[in-house]
């Protein structure tokens, strides 16, 4: 198993704290720079490669760990651990599929997320421009949410998934179980409180709502048969949205997107309604100012 990470100040013994985590003697333990080849201990067990780097982050670290290594935790959790260790951040890959945003594990046991600008070249520095709440390593970081990572957080659809996958439908069909799937996952994300970072700009709840929108004149281009599941599954989906949200007559919609009620009363009635509370008022920078 490998594990990537990258590190802020000194490495502290690292040696040590990878044959406590592991399990394993300390003498199966090697930790070389990356230039390094002849004084290696090559049949160690666990193995981290380092190299420095230049900027706001000081290393990076590369984990080998052998098949005889019966403990295998968790990137977060070695990221998590070993921040307590150094008593300062370590940052790991995220799970989602945005090469520049990375995952930051604290040392106060904290796990928050970090756009990561890497160098065009050796002789550049790594930069840490954005963190989604202040990590005082990183004072120049501008806090802010992260809205190209929530989509690509994989939701459940049992819903729509029991009328039809996306291996089952073509064409049209596949177009329009695309809409559903969408308007199924915001009821999903609220059910889940907002995942990965509890919260949800207003401009994609806007566009969740567009996209339902869609729906309605797709369905009519379908066959009777077609027409008839897909009205069963959308009025499910269209009960579990009202069962999680309040008609307010659109006025927090009015108020965060720049939609006056007047139009949104000529809208269809899910553009009403709203989650309670509202998503994008706990934005990073909101959750600080209060």
């Amino acid at each position: 198993m490998m594990y990537n990470l990258l590190t802020v100040g000194a490495m502290a013994d690292v040696g040590e704290f990878l044959a406590e985590l592991f399990r394993v003697a300390p003498g199966d333990v090697d930790v070389s720079v990356d230039t390094e080849y002849e004084d290696r201990n090559w049949d160690a067990s666990v193995s981290c490669e380092y190299a420095e780097t230049h900027g706001d982050l000081h290393r990076s670290l590369s984990v080998y760990v052998a098949e005889s290594v019966s403990e295998e935790p968790s990137e977060e959790t070695v990221a998590l651990e070993m921040a307590r260790w150094l008593g300062a951040p370590v940052l790991f890959p995220g799970a989602e599929t945005v090469p520049t945003v990375w995952r930051v594990a604290t040392a106060g046991g904290q796990v928050t997320h970090a756009r990561v600008i890497e160098p065009e070249d050796e002789s550049g520095s790594t930069r840490v421009t954005e963190v989604e709440v202040p990590v005082p390593e990183f004072p120049e970081s501008v806090v802010t949410g992260f809205p190209d990572i929530i989509k690509e957080v994989q939701l459940p659809t049992p819903v729509v998934d029991a009328w039809a996958t996306a291996q089952t439908v073509e064409g049209e069909r596949r177009t329009l179980r695309g809409l559903l799937v969408n308007w199924e996952r915001l009821t999903v994300r609220m059910d889940e409180g907002w995942p990965p970072s509890h919260w949800y700009p207003s401009d994609l709840y806007v566009d969740d709502l567009r996209l339902r929108d869609q729906v309605e004149s797709r369905v009519g281009q379908l066959s009777e048969k077609d027409r008839s599941a897909v009205e069963r599954v959308l009025t499910e989906l269209d009960a579990l949205y009202r069962e999680r949200t309040v008609d307010d007559g659109g006025t927090a919609l009015a108020r965060a997107c720049e939609i006056s009620q007047n139009e949104l009363s000529g809208r269809p009635w899910y553009w009403r309604r709203r989650p309670a509370p509202l998503p994008w008022e706990s934005a990073p920078a909101a959750r600080i100012a209060s």
